[in-house]
């Protein structure tokens, strides 16, 4: 993984004083690449992430390590422990329970503006999808059903037509992407998280908005109730 890490960050290091948009440039690569390796679990909650490391894990000097860190850690995505260190943000029962009542609003909110936007064609693209992956049976992987659900709510999310929602819900989701990805990795949640989101297109084509969006509350929900299991 660290070639990948070193690829994405074109500029080198070695320069003793680099200009000022050449370091706010460093540190905003890193910031992306670290970011990205913490959502995708290349570090696990609880890890420390010393600067000494991540500057040779990225090719960099420590400067624009300590910027992004800062960063991240607005993010609540690292959590800064004074004179220790900085550390991949662990999510407890009470950021999951917190966040998820917000989500679930949020994502109820969303598909009843949505519901009037959607054309049928549109819907039934989705749903030939999902039923694909259901007809797979145990075939079908957590890969297949997390990228079409990551698309359909992001359609979701542009025929509502309200940025402000949408920037909210994209914060809140970045915030528990790290534990949202292990929910679908759990025991019969393909098949499961398939017929929730058939569900949801279903009530959207009928055109039922009220339907829709208590099966979405449901949806984001069951979701969490998952994630408990999983932290339990």
């Amino acid at each position: 993984m660290k070639a990948r890490a070193q690829a994405a960050i074109a500029t080198p290091a070695a320069r003793t004083s680099p200009p000022k948009a050449s370091r706010t440039y460093l540190a905003g690569t890193v910031y992306e690449a670290l970011r990205r390796d913490i959502l995708e679990r290349e570090f696990v909650p609880g890890e420390p992430l010393t600067e000494q490391e991540l500057s040779r894990r990225y090719g960099v000097s420590r400067t624009p390590v300590r910027e992004a860190l800062a960063k991240l850690e607005r993010d609540r995505l690292v959590h800064v422990v004074p004179k220790k260190g900085a550390f991949v943000r662990s999510i407890s029962h009470d950021d999951v329970r917190e966040l998820y009542q917000i989500r679930e609003a949020l994502e109820a909110l969303a598909v009843r503006l949505a519901a009037p936007r959607f054309e049928r064609g549109e819907l039934q693209g989705f749903e030939a999808r999902f039923r694909d992956i259901k007809a797979r049976g145990a075939k079908a992987t957590p890969a297949d059903v997390r990228a079409l659900g990551e698309e359909f709510h992001g359609v979701v999310l542009k025929r509502a037509g309200n940025t402000r929602l949408l920037e909210a819900l994209e914060q809140i989701r970045e915030q528990i992407r790290p534990v949202w990805t292990m929910a679908i990795l759990a025991p019969r949640r393909v098949q499961g998280l398939v017929h929730e989101h058939l569900s949801i297109i279903d009530a959207l084509k009928r055109p039922n908005a009220r339907r829709a969006e208590r099966l979405m509350a449901q949806h984001v929900r069951r979701v969490r109730d998952t994630i408990f299991r999983l932290l339990d």
